[in-house]
This record gives C-alpha cells, structure tokens and sequence, in this order.
C-alpha cells in the first residue's frame, strides 16, 4: 500500500468520528502587536494578539503549516459540514484552523448561564468527538513569562518574546530588566493576593512587580527572573511538540482559590483570595453537570482536593489518591474527566519548591499517559492557576461577569502557561486567542454536551483552535528530554 493509500484509508476510517467544525477558512488576521503592548483581539477592552498560528508538525500527515499570525486555507478540500473531504489527494494536513464566527458576540459576553456550546463555539449540536478523556493538570504559581518567555528563541520563533524593553523600577528608582535565574528554588514567594497583583499589573502597566515583592529581606528583582530550556527542557519540549497557548490568563486577578473555582464552577461566587471562603455548596459545578449527563470523573490528589478551594474533604466521593490515578490508566478505567495534583509545595511549583522537581513530576504523568490505553482518545491540559506574582509582560484583558451578583469579578489575572498535550493537538502550534481557566471548562462541556454553569463560561472559548480534528491523529511523539536537576542553589 503506498503512503498516500494508508493516508486515505485512515481518513475514511476516522472521519466516522471526527469533528464537525463549521466554516473553515481564513479569518481576517489580526491586528500587528509590538513586544509590549499586544494587538486587541479577545475579551471586553483585551489585549490579547491575533488568532493563532503554527508550522510544520512532528509526526503530522502531510506536514506543511500555517503562516504567523494568521489562518490560512492550507489549499485542502473542506466538507460542507466542516469535516474533511476525503476524495484522493484532497486532505490537506494540517487542516486549517475554523473560522471563530461566533468570536465577536463572545467578547459582547452575549451568552448566559445554559447556553448549550453548539450556541457559543464552532461545533455543531450532536457532535462526535475523537475525545473520550480530559485530564486536567493544574499547578501552581508561574508566570509565563518566568517559565516560557524565551520560547520564541529555542525552537518556537511564534512565540510572544520577553521583551528586553520590559521593566519595574524597584523601591530605589533602579531600573531591573527580565534576567536568568540563578536557582530553580527561590525561597520567597511574593505577595499575590487580589490587592497586591491589581497594584502589580496597575491597570496595564505590568510595572509594580518588584516594588510588590520588596521587603526588608529582598530587593524584589527575583520576581523578573526567567528559565531557560536547559533549566525546564521538558517543558520547552512540551511546548514546542505540542499546542502552547501564549495568550493564557488566570480567571481571577488573584489566588490559587478563586482561580481554581472558576475552573469547576465558572464563578468564585465572591471569593476574591485564598482563604477567602467557598463557593455555596448548593452551586452547580462542572463535576455535578458531568454527574447528570452520565459522565465519569474523577480527582486525584496526595492531599485535600483542588488545593481546598472548595472545601472538600479528601474522602468526598470522587476523590482519589495519586496511586489510583496511575493505577486507572494502566488498567484502562480512568475517568472521562480527570483533575490531578501534585503535592504542596513540592511537586505543584508552589515558591519555595523546585521547579525542577515539579517539571519531573509532570514528565513523570506524561510517560504514564502517553504509555496508558487510552492515549489515542487522550487530551491533557496542563496550566497553572494563577501566576503567583511573577512578573510577566502582557496586561490582561477584561471578561465577563459571571451572574449579576459576581460585580468586580470582569478583570482577567496575569499570564500563565497553557500546553495542550494530545494526538489531536496541533503539532507546534502557538494559540495567540485570549484563553482563562473557563476555556478549559468550556472545552469540557463542549466535548461531553454540558450547558454552561455562568455567563463567564458560555463566553470563554473551548481552546478549539488548539486542536486538529480535521485530520488523522498523530500518534508519533519524539522521545521527551528528561526534566532539568542540579539547578537548585
């Protein structure tokens, strides 16, 4: 069988369960951004950049890819309803990313709580996805630009760039620019409660950082500091195979909790910072939609679930220990839906732990993963809940108020990471689109049919443009690196 045969034969096979995006074809691209201030593109008065972009893919049929900054038709035949045309020597791969054509009413928060996402995103009612499991790793405290802001130099050119023209000014009026850190293990951890990353990102200066981080101890530059690959190889790895987004912020200006809510209830039902309270125990939350539509789920943790935003106890049904979670992929019965920790301020990256040990600790659920059953019909998403205030450059843009009673909760929090690791996920890939930890929620909704839990949901997008589903898996991963060591000092 010659390669181009094998390549439509498994087009035909697969097309039974592929996606139905509407309207592909070529969005108008966006605006140009300079390094400091991006292009508006997403969200109430955002600033986010331009719709995503990619290149040639890892493993990918056909190779080939998307020119920067914009989305282009690759030249491939596309179905009327969105699919794939199969005919010899028509698929194109990869597939063009969908017209967003619902984008503008998102960002006029035009939708509301129950809004079904064949109303909201590029998916029509009924629609079969080749996604069967939605893991969910969410860590702790990094910016993007602390863990990511020098991809654009090793390996991902599409990358938004550390600008070197971004800076604080510390309490002594001394200029301090992005530098290397010398340490994988800081020992402060800067303030980064709701007052605190609203005097950080001042409006949209991003210039109060290190002032934020001054004590009588510390300077505060620590805060500027960035990795390289060789410190977090896996995770350059990672975000250079896979689909990064570098448009990713935080729900909330504040906090690992009302972060964390937003994620699972699309609201933090007031809670503006850790130790805060907890959303009302009779709020829908995205584990009780799955429950009603017969959906499994489950959360694996070494401690209390979700860092104890919600206030579950560790023996509330559904929660498991870290063992279960390995124990489920090897014997094929893990949940559809899965949320896993790592423990506090070891493996979760929470400051003082050691990144490195962190980065080791997600390599570590990647074997697992990417060895397990269940991977051809796998998405892992791995984020952080809030940025932990580190410095990063990008001022985030505004969303939509949950409910009417959720007022001052429309502020985005400041850039974190985002990777969508899948045979699906497009290969290379940068997300320009304005993503938050509700785009994670709609994702989940949108592959399992679940009506949105708030306003804030049902007008986050489901992090589709991260996705090929118009053409053939790609199963073949290059070998990852190990994670970094020796760089604590």
């Amino acid at each position: 069988m010659t390669s181009n045969s094998l390549v439509r034969c498994l087009t035909a096979a697969m097309c039974t369960t592929m996606v139905s995006l509407a309207g592909c074809g070529s969005p108008d691209e966006g605006p140009g951004r300079d390094s400091n201030h991006p292009a508006n593109d997403s969200g109430p008065s955002g600033n986010a950049g331009s719709s995503g972009s990619g290149s040639g893919g890892l493993g990918e049929v056909g190779g080939g890819g998307l020119d920067s900054g914009s989305v282009g038709n690759a030249g491939g035949a596309v179905a009327n309803d969105g699919a794939p045309a199969t005919e010899a020597g028509s698929l194109t791969c990869p597939s063009p990313v969908p017209v967003d054509s619902r984008l503008a009413m998102r960002k006029a928060c035009f939708f509301r709580l129950g809004a079904l996402p064949s109303d909201t995103v590029e998916v029509k009612a009924g629609t079969k996805f080749p996604i069967d499991h939605i893991i969910v790793m969410m860590k702790e405290n990094r910016s993007y630009d602390q863990h990511l802001g020098r991809l654009s130099l090793h390996g991902q050119p599409d990358a938004e760039p550390l600008p070197d023209t971004f800076t604080n000014l510390d309490a002594q009026g001394a200029i301090v620019k992005p530098f290397h850190l010398a340490t994988t293990c800081l020992k402060t951890d800067p303030p980064h409660s709701n007052a605190a990353l609203h005097a950080a990102v001042n409006v949209d200066k991003m210039d109060g950082f290190v002032k934020g981080a001054t004590t009588a101890s510390s300077d505060g530059h620590y805060v500027m500091g960035y990795y390289e690959d060789t410190d977090l190889p896996f995770y350059y790895f990672l975000a250079n195979t896979f689909a990064v987004g570098d448009r990713s912020f935080s729900s909330v200006r504040g906090s690992t909790w009302p972060n964390r809510d937003y994620l699972l209830v699309a609201t933090s039902d007031g809670v503006k910072d850790t130790g805060g309270g907890h959303p009302a125990e009779n709020l829908p939350t995205i584990m009780s939609e799955l429950d009603k539509k017969g959906v499994t789920w489950g959360a694996y943790t070494p401690s209390t679930p979700f860092e104890e935003c919600l206030g579950w106890a560790a023996n509330h049904v559904g929660v498991h220990n870290q063992a279960a979670f390995k124990a489920a992929l090897a014997d094929g019965t893990l949940p559809a839906v899965t949320f896993i920790d790592s423990r506090e301020g070891i493996e979760d990256e929470h400051p003082a732990a050691d990144v490195q040990i962190g980065e080791a600790w997600t390599r570590d659920i990647y074997q697992a993963v990417l060895a397990s059953s269940i991977w051809p019909t796998t998405a892992l998403i791995m984020t952080y809940d809030e940025a932990g205030g580190f410095a990063d450059h990008v001022p985030p843009p505004n969303s939509c108020q949950p409910r009417p009673q959720d007022t001052g909760f429309t502020e985005l929090g400041v850039r974190v990471p985002l990777i969508v690791v899948s045979p699906y996920a497009r290969r290379h890939y940068v997300s320009h689109v304005v993503h938050e930890h509700t785009s994670i929620t709609r994702l989940i909704e949108t592959v399992f049919d679940i009506p949105a839990l708030t306003a804030r949901d049902a007008n986050s997008d489901a992090l589709l443009d991260m996705f090929d589903f118009g053409c053939p898996a790609s199963p073949q991963i290059p070998a990852p690196p190990a994670a970094g060591t020796m760089g604590c000092k």
